[in-house]
């Protein structure tokens, strides 16, 4: 009885809901008809194909959940028109910027301005407004073009440096961005091609992340499609590489701690190597999630006193890698200012005196500020407001509760993951989730608040995404069992609201 109801009559009702669904919207805007009638065509393939996994042993093909990640990461790298991701601008001219860097281009002056096609700078001009509308789309249509000659022009408005602009986690849209302008293509055919590459790069990581995992796969899958994280993966936020990495560094914590024994040799120790020093730099809030590989046992390594070398070296090797990457920026955020700028406004931001020596009002700015924003981190963690917080176009509340429930079950024993740490180890995950956040909250204090603001400005849930699954994991439970597979059931609920998401959000977008 169970099996027929989930093999026959749940996806039926999944279809009809999204079929009235699609209708209402279409009802409230008849121009989003082609768009309504290609998302309900997918997600009808999507609940048919992911209803007929759920019968099976496992979710074993690690190729489905990448099909399913490029398809999404794509539709939503062409649903966000150009610079309507938060600070878009800044990270396009900064991968301009390193584009420009490269030994065969050299096109960075010595006063820091660096050359631009007339062109892409001509397109960020149109497109200075963040609102995403009717009109936004319709400028991509009237002014596409595959290809387009442009003189180079001088660009000084804003200066970068290698110390803060995290390049590790900017490879794919550098890549992208070269490819288009060596093929010499139109504006907007360059911007998307760096949007791919940012793609590319993401998908690889969370693939071979879902691939490596013994245990912890539906975090993955989890935390890869939330529509935050395709945002942020699908533009030239170098965000996305980040969480690319982290989600590299859980799999191979997963394949630490429940791998087979003798499993963890010289080449795994290396490639953890590699990405440590790739990620730490980026964000030293995150070195957390990566100092966990201390705890690994050592009877999981091939040899034992290559596994307790390697634990000093990885804290030798995070520790040089921030000193040398973002020791300044880090010491320029602790230090005193006398006057600061925030957007249009001016003024000075709390400095680490102001914190430590007025406890009492810290912590009541501190609370104070959980009190007032704390659902607004829950929410933009799962991403119920996208783009520069376009006010039309946030979701309501209740739309996140399923993708909480989608959270909830990654923290459940199932046939699948049926594996949990002990308590020390699952409080170790826990803190490092809370330094990260805490360190995210931190830095904003320093580097976004002025001294006369009562509340912490500037932070954002997408700041907790890339220790999110070490959250998810340390809170496992066995006080809850799910029968089936729980990797499966979660891509069919993500992938399942995802599509309604997207229903609701081109309807209303485009009705403007």
């Amino acid at each position: 009885m169970i099996k027929s109801l989930n093999g026959k009559l749940f996806p039926c009702f999944l279809i009809t809901l999204f079929l009235f669904y699609s209708l209402f919207w279409y009802l409230n805007n008849p121009r989003t008809l082609v768009a309504l009638v290609a998302f309900v065509s997918l997600a009808i393939v999507v609940v048919l194909g992911f209803c007929y996994l759920r019968d099976r042993d496992t979710l074993r093909n690690e190729w489905i959940f990448l099909a399913v990640l490029v398809l999404f990461s794509l539709i939503f790298c062409f649903l966000f028109p150009p610079f309507s991701v938060p600070d878009e601008g800044h990270h396009y001219f900064s991968t301009y910027w390193l584009v420009d860097s490269l030994p065969f281009n050299s096109r960075v002056a010595a006063d820091g301005s660096f050359l631009v096609r007339e062109a892409d700078l001509n397109l960020y001009s149109k497109l200075s407004s963040s609102l995403i509308n009717s009109s936004s789309f319709d400028s991509i249509f009237n002014h596409f073009s595959w290809f387009e000659s442009s003189k180079y022009v001088s660009f000084s408005d804003l200066a970068f440096s290698i110390g803060t602009e995290n390049v590790p986690a900017k490879i794919g849209s550098v890549i992208g961005l070269q490819i288009g302008l060596l093929l010499g293509l139109g504006a907007y055919p360059v911007f998307y091609l760096g949007r791919i590459g940012s793609i590319a790069v993401f998908c690889f990581c969370a693939f071979h992340a879902y691939k490596i995992a013994p245990k912890g796969k539906s975090v993955i899958v989890f935390v890869s499609l939330l529509p935050m994280t395709l945002h942020l993966a699908a533009s030239y936020s170098y965000d996305s590489g980040i969480i690319a990495l982290s989600l590299l560094v859980f799999a191979f914590l997963m394949r630490g701690f429940f791998g087979e024994d003798r499993s963890i040799g010289i080449r795994q120790i290396i490639t953890y190597f590699i990405v440590s020093v790739l990620l730490a730099p980026c964000k030293v809030i995150y070195c957390g999630l990566i100092v966990l590989a201390v705890f690994i046992p050592l009877d999981k390594f091939e040899d034992v006193n290559k596994g307790r070398l390697s634990k000093y070296l990885l804290i030798f090797v995070i520790a040089a890698s921030v000193l040398v990457l973002r020791l300044a920026s880090v010491t320029g955020l602790v230090s005193q200012s006398t006057s600061s700028s925030r957007g249009g406004e001016a003024g000075q931001f709390y400095s680490l005196n102001d914190i430590l020596l007025h406890p009492r009002n810290s912590f009541m700015v501190f609370c104070r500020t959980l009190d007032s924003l704390g659902d607004f981190y829950w929410e933009t963690t799962l991403g119920y407001s996208l783009g520069w917080f376009q006010e039309n176009l946030r979701m309501p509340t209740f739309y996140m509760i399923p993708y909480l429930v989608c959270g909830f079950i990654c923290c459940i024993d199932s046939q699948d993951e049926d594996a949990f740490l002990n308590q020390p180890l699952s409080a170790m995950f826990i803190g490092a989730f809370a330094v990260a956040a805490l360190g995210s909250i931190a830095s904003m204090w320093l580097g976004w608040t002025f001294n006369n603001e009562s509340v912490i400005q500037g932070v954002q849930g997408r700041y907790f995404l890339p220790v999110l699954p070490a959250l998810l994991f340390g809170l496992r439970s066995r006080a809850i069992k799910y029968r089936g597979i729980s990797a499966t059931l979660v891509l069919l609920g993500i992938c399942s609201m995802n599509c309604i998401y997207l229903i609701r959000f081109i309807s209303v977008a485009t009705c403007m």
